[in-house]
């Protein structure tokens, strides 16, 4: 598929920037940050719009 890279960069960015978050201690006192992706497949438009 077309966004196969970009979506696999734009996760590694987002999850460098979720750990960078995580490791300031101001932020870890009051908030845990989570979160999940789910890469589906672009083939299948049922798929995609259940996600």
């Amino acid at each position: 598929a077309i966004f196969d890279e970009s979506a696999k960069k734009d996760d590694e960015v987002f999850r460098t920037a979720v750990g960078d978050l995580n490791q300031n201690e101001e932020i870890l006192q009051t908030e845990k940050i989570t979160f999940s992706v789910t890469f589906v497949d672009g083939s299948n438009p049922f798929q995609a719009v259940q996600e």
